[in-house]
C-alpha cells in the first residue's frame, strides 16, 4: 500500500496547492454555451462551439444529464434556440424537432408541486426560454410551466424590492430580468453575476452603448477566460458559473476535514497555506464562491469548520444570521431550502459549541423512508447530502439518529463496490466511503459496513490513475455541472483516507 499511498499523496498535494487558482476549474455548460453563441458569440468563429453543442444532444433528443430530469429543460431549450439561430441544413432542423419532442415528453414533470431541488433560478430561466422559443416559432406550450412561472413572478417582485448590487445572487440570473444598460453591475471578475449567460445577455443588450466600451471589453475578456477553465479548449464553450475559487477551496478542504486528513503530516505544509488563506478571506458576513461575490451560509459554515480545525477561533456570529429557525439559508430571500447548507451549519455549530439541535431535528424529519437524505438544491447525488449529514450528526453525538443512513449506504452499494445514483461514479463512491469511515471512527460501523467499506476502497484504488481526472457531473446550478477540482479531489481524498485507515487497522507485529 505504500506505493499507492505515495501516489495519492503526490496527486493530492498538487491539487491542494492549486485550489482556487484560475478562479477554479469547472466543466462546460450546455445552457451557458448556447446563450453565449446566441448573444455574444466568439469573434473568430461560432462553428467549433456550435459543433460541440450539437454533439451534446442525447439519443432521446434532449440535452443534459438523464439522471436528473428537471435539470434538462433549461439546457435543451437554450440549445434549440442556438441551433435555430445557426441552422444550416435539414439535419439541424431534424435535431431541433427531436429536441421539441423531448420537451413535450418532459413537460408533465412541471405540472406537479415544485420540490426544493429545482435548478438554480429555474423559475426565471425556464419561462423566459419558453417565451423566447415561442417567439421563434418553436412549438412549445407554456401551459405546463404555469406553476413555475408563478414562482418566477414572485421572484421578480422580490428582486424589484431590493437594491441590486454587483456580485449578488439576483444578478446571476440577469439574463431573465435585467434592463438597466449601464456598467454598474460589472463585478470584480468583469462579469455580470459570475454568470457567462448573464454576461453574454448584457453584452448583447449594450452593443450600441458607445459609453460602455471599457466595461464591454472587460466582459468580453471574462467570457474568454471562463472558456479556458472547462478543459474543452473551444472558444465560446463556457462553464455555468465562474469564478468559483473560494467554493473550490472550501468544499475540498472541508472534505479533507471529514476524511480526517487535515492533520496528515505529509499534507500539513500545503494545507497550512490554504487554511491561512481561508482565514484571511473570511469577511464579517462569511465567505462566498469568490472574493467578488456575496457571502453565503453554505460556504461560511464549511469555512468555519476548516479554520477551527486549523487552530483558529472564528466568531460563529458570521454564520448565525443565515440560520432561520430550523434551517440555514444559502442566500437571503431563498425560495427553496438547501439541506446540505443546513447540514454544514449544524456541523459548524456542533464543533464551535453552538446548539445544532433545531437544524439536526429538521434534517431528521426530512430523511427518506429507508434512511438516507435526498433532494438537495446544490447536489444531485443523495450520497453527498447523506454523507455530510452523517458527519454532522456524529459531530453532535447523535449516533442513533445517524445509524439508519449506514444501512442505506450498505443496501445501495453496487456489486463491484461502488455507488452511484444511476451509473457508478468515483465522486459518489467517495462520499459513501467518507460516511462509512465516520461511523468506523465513532465505533459504530457494523460488520456489514466494514465489508462494504473494504469493497469500496478496493474499487476506488482499482480505477485510480495518477494525474488523471475522473468524470461525472453531480452538482446543480442552472443545469448539472462538474466542479473539476472538487470532484477530482473527493475521489483522491476518500481513497487516501481508506488506505490510511486500512493501514492503521493492520495489527503491528
Amino acid at each position: 500500500m505504500n506505493g499507492i499511498a505515495d501516489a495519492l499523496l503526490t496527486d493530492l498535494r498538487r491539487l491542494i496547492g492549486d485550489l482556487g487558482t484560475d478562479g477554479g476549474l469547472i466543466g462546460p455548460s450546455v445552457y451557458d454555451t448556447a446563450q453565449v453563441l446566441r448573444l455574444a458569440p466568439p469573434a473568430d468563429s461560432v462553428w467549433p462551439a456550435f459543433e460541440w453543442l450539437l454533439a451534446q444532444q442525447r439519443p432521446d433528443g434532449g440535452w443534459g444529464n438523464p439522471e436528473t430530469p428537471r435539470t434538462r429543460d433549461i439546457a435543451t431549450l437554450a440549445a434549440l434556440l442556438a441551433l435555430q439561430k445557426y441552422s444550416r441544413c435539414d439535419t439541424t432542423y431534424d435535431r431541433i424537432q427531436e429536441g421539441v419532442s423531448f420537451l413535450r415528453r418532459q413537460a408533465a414533470q412541471w405540472t406537479r408541486p415544485l420540490p426544493d431541488d429545482i435548478p438554480l433560478a429555474a423559475e426565471l430561466v425556464l419561462p423566459t426560454l419558453v417565451a423566447q422559443a415561442r417567439q421563434q416559432e418553436i412549438d412549445i406550450s407554456s401551459a405546463p410551466y404555469a406553476g413555475l412561472s408563478a414562482l418566477g413572478e414572485r421572484r421578480r417582485r422580490m428582486i424589484a424590492e431590493v437594491t441590486i448590487r454587483p456580485g449578488t445572487s439576483p444578478v446571476h440570473s440577469w439574463e431573465t430580468w435585467g434592463q438597466d444598460l449601464d456598467g454598474s453591475l460589472i463585478d470584480g471578475a468583469g462579469s455580470i453575476g459570475h454568470s457567462p449567460a448573464a454576461t453574454a445577455a448584457w453584452l448583447h443588450a449594450t452593443q450600441r452603448c458607445a459609453n460602455l466600451s471599457d466595461a464591454r471589453a472587460a466582459a468580453r475578456q471574462y467570457l474568454e477566460r471562463a472558456a479556458q477553465v472547462t478543459g474543452v479548449g473551444i472558444p465560446g464553450v463556457v462553464p455555468t458559473v465562474w469564478p468559483y475559487g473560494r467554493n473550490e477551496q472550501s468544499v475540498s478542504l472541508f472534505a479533507l476535514f471529514l476524511a480526517g486528513l487535515h492533520s496528515h503530516p505529509a499534507l500539513c505544509d500545503i494545507l497550512r497555506a490554504q487554511t491561512d488563506d481561508v482565514w484571511r478571506g473570511l469577511r464579517p458576513e462569511g465567505q462566498g464562491i469568490s472574493d467578488h461575490f456575496a457571502a453565503d451560509g453554505d460556504i461560511t459554515a464549511m469555512n468555519l469548520v476548516i479554520v477551527t480545525a486549523a487552530g483558529y477561533q472564528p466568531n460563529r456570529a458570521s454564520l448565525q444570521h443565515y440560520i432561520v429557525n430550523d434551517y440555514c439559508m444559502t442566500y437571503p430571500n431563498e425560495l427553496q431550502r438547501s439541506l446540505s447548507a443546513t447540514a454544514h451549519a449544524a456541523h459548524a455549530l456542533a464543533l464551535l459549541g453552538g446548539d445544532p439541535t433545531p437544524l439536526l431535528d429538521y434534517l431528521c424529519k426530512r430523511r427518506a423512508a429507508d434512511g438516507y437524505w435526498a433532494g438537495d438544491k446544490w447536489h444531485a447525488s443523495w450520497f453527498y447530502l447523506t454523507s455530510h449529514t452523517i458527519h454532522a450528526l456524529l459531530q453532535a453525538g447523535r449516533v442513533e439518529d445517524a445509524l439508519p443512513a449506514q444501512a442505506a449506504l450498505i443496501d445501495h452499494q453496487r456489486p463491484d463496490g461502488s455507488w452511484g445514483v444511476t451509473d457508478a461514479t468515483g465522486e459518489e463512491t467517495a462520499y459513501a466511503v467518507l460516511g462509512l469511515l465516520a461511523f468506523k471512527r465513532a465505533g459504530a460501523l457494523s460488520e456489514q459496513g466494514s465489508h462494504a467499506l473494504r469493497r469500496a476502497g478496493t474499487w476506488l484504488l482499482s480505477r485510480y490513475r495518477p494525474h488523471t481526472e475522473g468524470y461525472g457531473a453531480c452538482w446543480i446550478a442552472k443545469e448539472m455541472y462538474r466542479p473539476r477540482r472538487i470532484s477530482w479531489a473527493s475521489e483522491i481524498i476518500a481513497a487516501l483516507a481508506w488506505v490510511c485507515d486500512d493501514a492503521a487497522s493492520v495489527p503491528k507485529r
